[in-house]
């Protein structure tokens, strides 16, 4: 029977683990928290956070997972560094760990947006707080977003004016969502949209309403957003995820914001909205690689 490294196991990987029982997948579920509610569909639990790698390797080993076994997350993105860490130990089809940390690394792929004329907004690199006064202090007045290295918002990320900043509500110390630099952009104009990239399909979401449109496919076609946007998927070795991306479109062209590995919250509010099983098609995605999500999610 063929086994799958599970991460995660609260409620919201509840529709996963039970199509997985019933695709007759042997599952080993991995939850710190002993009480987590998608360890009951498990074949075995261990109580061990995702992030601690030298205890997967070992329950990787002691289940005598190979290459032929999967490994698979919908937590959080930092679960799919681990899952990659493990996946390259057992050489298990997954993208790169140095792929999924340039993903979850904002400095990483702003500095590679730079590189390769991805346009970003201007973007400044802050390491402490006295840059941050310093660069303010000596740059038109206007609106900024500070948003720490491995921010998810709402961890650290500010909307900030140049006239008006409460330094005291900025965080400044070390955990999973600051590791070194906090990065300053300056404010575009523009419509915010969210982008979901899976294959050769998409689809578009307006911030503004949440809502599904494709009012800005002349401009997405204008700018060669979705060519800019497949070029990096294939340069981080993720042909075959659903991949999320935040951008601001204007009538001049766009800025790349934000690359997003979990699963596409509104996408799937879509889903439930129309009686589709998004879990099951995420899995044939991810497990087969296999694209098969209803027409209606395209528009």
């Amino acid at each position: 029977m063929k086994k799958i490294l599970f991460l995660g196991c609260n409620s919201n990987q509840l529709p996963y683990l039970k199509i997985l029982k019933k695709m007759n997948f042997y599952l080993i579920g991995i939850d710190k928290n002993s009480n987590a509610p998608g360890l009951e569909f498990c074949d075995k639990c261990y109580n061990v956070g995702y992030d601690n790698y030298e205890k997967l390797i070992e329950i990787g080993k002691r289940e005598k997972f190979s290459k032929y076994d999967n490994v698979f997350t919908a937590s959080a993105q930092f679960a799919n560094y681990s899952a990659a860490l493990f996946a390259e130990f057992f050489q298990i089809s997954y993208p790169k760990p140095e792929k999924v940390q340039f993903c979850l690394d904002k400095v990483s792929y702003y500095k590679y947006f730079l590189k390769n004329n991805i346009p970003l907004p201007k973007t400044h690199f802050i390491k402490k707080e006295s840059e941050l006064k310093s660069y303010i202090k000596n740059n038109p007045s206007q609106w900024y977003y500070l948003k720490s290295d491995y921010s998810k918002n709402p961890n650290y990320v500010y909307r900030i004016h140049s006239k008006s900043v409460d330094f005291s509500k900025i965080f400044w110390g070390k955990d999973r969502y600051l590791r070194n630099y906090y990065i300053l952009q300056e404010e575009c104009p523009g419509v915010s949209l969210r982008l979901n990239l899976y294959g050769s399909r998409f689809n578009v979401i307006n911030f503004n309403n949440g809502l599904f449109t494709s009012d800005y496919k002349n401009e997405l076609k204008k700018f060669k957003v979705i060519e800019v946007l497949k070029e990096l998927i294939k340069f981080l070795g993720m042909n075959n995820w659903l991949i999320k991306f935040d951008i601001i479109l204007n009538s001049k062209g766009f800025v790349l914001l934000d690359i997003g590995m979990d699963p596409p919250s509104r996408m799937l509010k879509k889903c439930i909205e129309n009686n589709i099983n998004f879990h099951q098609f995420y899995l044939e995605q991810y497990l087969n690689n296999q694209i098969n999500y209803p027409i209606i999610l395209d528009q």
